[in-house]
């Protein structure tokens, strides 16, 4: 008879997982915790610091805005606060957050080994030995370099030279310079548009101006999109152009261009909503490789599938991409954010896919092809894969880090493999 566990069980279970370097096992109990109690502020600061130490830095500010949500003021909104102003970087008002937490709650382990490191990253070595201590003596030893981000070396002051003091005059200019007005401006300008999704409105806005471009540019023609339009002849994809021809840009530049505004109605309507989203879990760069590399994917599986002699354009495949990067994401935090995300990503897909193929204008090996490398790239960049590597690795555990890789890039890669063959099974290479 299986006995049922209280979702305070699940938190202490947690604590312990999480203690011990055991990300993964501690999300899941947190994450079962959260799914039993969806107000219990244990299960939400878990997650946050869980998802701190695997790098899932966006999961961590959801997590932190749920328990202020269900604690605005307090020892558990103190220290979520202090998570969320450690990733901001600002040390020293994460320090005053976690202090605050420590004053009302002194035997919290985690909040002392949170002192100790943003004590380090402020070069404050023996006060963070003092904490570090204490935290361990109230929890128990641990890897602090699994709990936390990696902490930034501190410069190596220059030795003292003190008979060459004696022959040279002091140095006039200060060791240390305040920032120009240019750095303060970018530093201002980054903090500004934290939460903006930069990359996703930059795409869109492309999109959008290379459209306009060629509606102007046909303004004489009795078809937009006729080898007379100069965009669309040099920037679409057509394999007879790439294979005779050797313009391989077009991969790139096909991505850009769209038919009519239903075409690029549809695919920017679709990029705003999935695209800020992707960002944030994957960062600005990070999300910029899946669009552009998805993308390019698909056009290389159209030019191997399709007639050489079809032109394919739009942002279809990268778009898929994306999707495809969002899916493996939703799969493997299933235990945290629980079975919703993925079904309904998983609806979204089924009903898209089967648009693809049932509709004949439609470029079937661009859109698997997209997806199928948006499942790659999202395993492969998912910001906290490999971290437990890494753990693992330092541990000695070279062989549980290979299965560790292994196990889901194998599922992925047999998951493309068939997707690709079901493209050309049921949609040949259109």
């Amino acid at each position: 008879m299986e006995v049922p566990v209280s979702a305070q069980e699940y938190v202490e279970q947690g604590n312990t997982l999480l203690w011990q370097g055991q990300l993964r096992e501690a999300a899941t109990a947190f994450a079962h915790a959260a799914q039993s109690d969806p107000n219990l502020i244990g299960a939400h600061l878990g997650l946050a610091q869980t998802s701190l130490a695997m790098g899932s830095y966006g999961m961590v500010h959801m997590a932190c805005r749920r328990v202020q949500e269900l604690e605005p003021s307090g020892p558990n909104a103190s220290l979520a606060q202090a998570l969320v102003f450690l990733l901001d970087r600002r040390y020293d008002r994460a320090l005053e957050a976690v202090e605050r937490t420590i004053a009302a709650d002194p035997g919290r382990a985690y909040a002392l080994a949170l002192r100790s490191y943003l004590l380090r990253q402020m070069n404050r070595e023996y006060e963070a030995a003092l904490a570090e201590a204490k935290s361990e003596r109230l929890a128990g030893p641990t890897d602090f370099k699994v709990l936390f981000p990696k902490v930034t070396p501190p410069t190596q002051p220059t030795p003292i030279n003190t008979a060459r003091e004696e022959r040279e005059p002091e140095r006039s200019e200060p060791v240390w310079q305040p920032p120009s007005q240019v750095q303060r401006r970018v530093v201002r300008a980054r903090f500004a548009t934290r939460g903006v999704p930069i990359v996703t409105l930059t795409l869109i806005g492309i999109n959008v101006l290379v459209y306009l471009a060629c509606v102007v540019l046909s303004q004489n023609l009795t078809e937009p999109y006729s080898p007379d339009n100069p965009i669309y002849y040099y920037g679409v994809e057509a394999g007879i152009f790439i294979t005779q021809n050797h313009e391989y840009w077009r991969l790139l530049t096909a991505m850009f261009l769209h038919e009519n505004w239903l075409h690029i109605g549809v695919n920017m309507l679709s990029l705003y909503f999935i695209g800020p989203f992707a960002e944030n879990v994957y960062g600005r760069w990070r999300f910029l490789l899946i669009y552009l590399a998805t993308g390019v994917f698909g056009g290389i599986l159209v030019l191997l599938l399709a007639a050489p002699n079809v032109a394919t354009l739009g942002a279809s495949g990268a778009i898929f991409g994306v999707f495809g990067a969002l899916g493996i994401f939703f799969w493997e935090k299933r235990y945290a954010l629980g079975p919703g995300m993925l079904t309904q990503w998983l609806f979204w897909l089924i009903l898209n896919l089967v648009f693809t193929f049932q509709i004949a204008n439609i470029s079937v090996s661009g859109h698997i092809g997209g997806l199928s490398m948006g499942l790659l790239l999202g395993l492969l960049l998912m910001p906290d894969f490999w971290r437990p590597v890494q753990t693992r690795l330092k541990r000695g555990q070279t062989g549980e880090a290979v299965i560790y890789i292994l196990k889901p890039l194998l599922l992925v890669l047999v998951v493309c493999a068939g997707l690709i063959f079901l493209a050309i099974y049921l949609g040949g290479g259109r």
